[in-house]
């Protein structure tokens, strides 16, 4: 087992790199890191607007909205508060549109939340993608790893190698330049739409603000 920066490598037996993980994987490939980064920006712009609007419709500020985010137990919970806010100031077409917003935003949280919270990794079978390895996965590697470097005889050795390559040819979830850009898009429409929403509610008498949390 080797270990660059704070990540690990994967080689065959002839020592040929199969499979890399660590923050050094997107550092090293700047075009990636900028994806990465407007996709991080473009989530907390988001993530504001919505702050904003909802903050508009309880009649509060934004920082207080936050508080109650913060309070709620992953996006699921934080966006089932957003929709119970909505419910509660709103009815008809403007609720049926927020809600689609909401909607979208769940949607392409599940995406977002892969490529900030999972770790990166890269196989140079396929350069134009990097992989994203989950928590659960990357100690999986990391125990089959250190099996393959403590092995005591040749066959229990030939089995944790055997692993090591199988875990490397399965990572699946990847993305090119193109795939992490769509993201990307689709968070900056769902923002837009959430600002336009934000700036039509804190118009004069156009306010709903329904004065206290759901």
């Amino acid at each position: 087992m080797e270990q660059q920066h704070h990540g690990l490598q994967v080689f065959d037996e002839a020592g040929a790199l199969l499979l890399e993980v660590g923050p050094q994987v997107i550092k090293g490939r700047p075009i990636f890191a900028e994806k990465v980064g407007a996709i991080a920006a473009s989530w907390a712009q988001a993530e504001i607007n919505l702050n904003c609007l909802l903050a508009a419709l309880l009649g509060t500020t934004p920082a207080l909205v936050a508080e109650k985010f913060e309070k709620a137990v992953g996006g699921e919970r934080a966006s089932v508060f957003a929709r119970k806010v909505v419910a509660k100031a709103l009815a008809g077409a403007e609720l049926e549109s927020l809600n689609e917003m909401l909607d979208r935003l769940d949607a392409v949280r599940l995406r977002r939340n892969r490529v900030q919270h999972d770790t990166w990794a890269f196989k140079p079978s396929e350069s134009e993608r990097l992989f994203a390895i989950h928590a659960n996965d990357y100690l999986d590697l990391a125990t089959k790893l250190v099996a393959r470097s403590e092995a005591e005889d040749r066959a229990r050795a030939e089995l944790a190698i055997e692993a090591v390559m199988a875990f490397a040819a399965t990572v699946s979830c990847g993305y090119t330049i193109e795939e992490l850009a769509s993201i990307d898009a689709e968070i900056t429409s769902v923002s837009m739409s959430l600002l336009q929403a934000m700036l039509h509610y804190i118009r004069p008498g156009s306010r709903k603000g329904v004065g206290r949390e759901p």
